[in-house]
């Protein structure tokens, strides 16, 4: 790190949106620009969490081969009491095979990393650095009502999204002196096909407070660059369009490059 900055990346929420921090690391990683640091918030937590662990390329296999019969799996689980409509086991299985995050702990991280999720009856933002990555990333990305909240010393977490959508103090607190920040909440969405269901308006709800937080927290807590990738067309849950989020966040990159250059030199 000697000569350059500690560059921190901050990994926004955002749902499906999120595969466009795939094409965010891609196209950074082609430039040169390796962060440091890393803190992710809900979706930005499971990308986040990939990248400091050395997983990423397997992540991004991952990610590619997604369609919804293989989206399926998460979503089709026996329940025996109900705190959301699924219980999140099936994703946190998935985030343990080993070619993922397995059993490891923020301790075994070659670089420092941070999941930020929500105490939901506390309203508080809470910063995990400590612990299994994969309890982490799942409690991270608990949408209320979809998944079950994560018990954890005591609290009730759910998707960081709801306190701390694009998480730029996390990165600092880290140790990152020029953070690189991603907000996938910047912009509008299209209404689905149809008449909305229950779920989609649910989620388009908590759509609504993720961007409207989001801009108070960077007005609040700017990041030195800001990426915006244009991915407000697509749905949260529409997952299995991962291509068109990662080319849309390789575009950010590439549309930055000047700023990401000037910031680290300075």
């Amino acid at each position: 790190m000697s000569g350059r900055p500690t560059i921190g990346l901050a990994l926004g929420s955002g749902g499906a949106r999120g595969w466009a921090h795939v094409g965010v690391v891609r196209a950074l990683r082609a430039a040169g620009i390796v962060p440091d640091v890393v803190a992710g918030t809900s979706i930005g937590a499971l990308v986040g969490a990939m990248v400091a662990a050395g997983r990423f390329e397997a992540f991004e296999r991952e990610v590619g081969a997604l369609n919804w019969l293989a989206l399926s799996r998460f979503f089709v689980e026996p329940r025996v009491w109900l705190r959301g409509i699924f219980s999140g086991k099936t994703v946190t299985r998935w985030l343990e095979r080993p070619e993922l995050l397995g059993a490891l702990t923020f301790a075994d991280l070659p670089r420092p990393f941070a999941a930020v999720a929500t105490d939901l009856y506390r309203e508080e933002t809470v910063t995990l650095r400590e612990g299994r990555l994969s309890e982490a990333v799942r409690a991270s990305i608990s949408i209320p009502g979809l998944f079950d909240p994560v018990p954890r010393g005591g609290r009730h977490l759910v998707d960081g999204g709801l306190s701390d959508p694009v998480p730029v103090a996390a990165a600092r607190a880290l140790g990152a002196e020029v953070v690189i920040a991603v907000d996938l909440n910047g912009a509008g969405g299209e209404a689905p096909a149809g008449r909305p269901s229950l779920l989609s308006t649910l989620l388009q709800t908590g759509r609504l407070v993720e961007n409207a937080l989001s801009r108070l927290t960077l007005a609040a807590r700017p990041a030195d660059v800001l990426l915006r990738p244009r991915v407000g067309h697509i749905q949260t849950l529409d997952f299995h369009g991962g291509r068109a989020a990662a080319d849309a966040g390789e575009a950010a990159v590439r549309e930055a490059l000047p700023a990401l250059k000037e910031a680290i030199a300075r």
